[in-house]
């Protein structure tokens, strides 16, 4: 199978936590429908106008045909500023408390179909995009760089060695599945960040959701000890690379 992979950077992003809307916390790393919607504007892709539809037709057709990875390459790091904002009921000020990642960088891989994949790779190598590509939202303007095209084939994930973020599909998606094991090379300088996304994925041609964990390797590579059958994700091997697709 061919993956088209690219490096998504900037100097910050705002991929916010859906469930807080008394102030704004950030997640380290984007969800699935973040990087399809990405994917979308750098080839074109308009928002539904339709009041009440989450997706359109066409970002729809794109999520049911793509697999995305990502690997977080740099490091964790957040700031936090507050500022106050007015409220239009009564005249006073509320402090609001905002948080950015400061200094993201991701390599993100793709796999779709063949049209997508040629639209995609045909704009990121000549620099061309429909929308401006930003990391959550429009204050924090993203980088699209180091765009390469990989052979890469399916395989197992027990006993192999990855830095790329894994999609933790026990509890509420497979409540009975037993969670796989991960273990750091180098137990000084690597440690996981686990997040809570909303993920959604395509099941029986029906858009669904759920909250899944995301394991994020910082600082090195991990050893997969042990791992179950999965239905929403797969790995796959580019040249030395083990990489969780979802």
């Amino acid at each position: 199978m061919k993956i088209l992979s690219f490096c998504l950077a900037g100097h910050f992003a705002a991929f916010r936590d859906p469930s807080i809307t008394t102030a704004q916390s950030v997640y380290y790393i984007p969800s699935k429908s973040a990087i399809i919607g990405l994917l979308g504007a750098l080839i074109g892709v308009q928002r539904d106008t339709n009041l009440g539809e989450i997706y359109g037709k066409e970002y729809l057709e794109i999520f049911s045909a793509t697999k995305i990875g990502l690997s977080f390459n740099s490091k964790p790091k957040k700031v936090v500023f507050f500022t106050n904002h007015r409220s239009l009921k009564e005249p006073k000020t509320k402090p609001f408390k905002t948080e950015l990642v400061e200094s993201p960088n991701y390599t993100i891989f793709v796999k779709t179909e063949e049209q997508i994949f040629e639209r995609l790779e045909k704009a990121i190598k000549n620099n061309e995009y429909s929308f401006s590509p930003y990391l959550g939202h429009v204050y924090c303007p993203a980088i699209v760089s180091e765009l390469q095209v990989h052979d890469a084939e399916e395989t197992e994930s027990n006993d192999k060695i990855t830095s790329c973020v894994i999609l933790d599909e026990s509890e509420t998606f497979q409540p009975d599945s037993t969670l796989f094991n991960l273990q750091p090379l180098d137990e000084n300088n690597s440690r996981v960040i686990v997040e809570r996304h909303l993920h959604h994925f395509i099941l029986n041609d029906k858009l669904e959701r759920r909250v899944l964990k995301h394991w994020i390797p910082v600082g090195g590579s991990f050893r997969i000890e042990r791992d179950e059958k999965r239905k929403l994700s797969y790995f796959v091997r580019i040249k030395d690379k083990i990489v969780c697709l979802y």
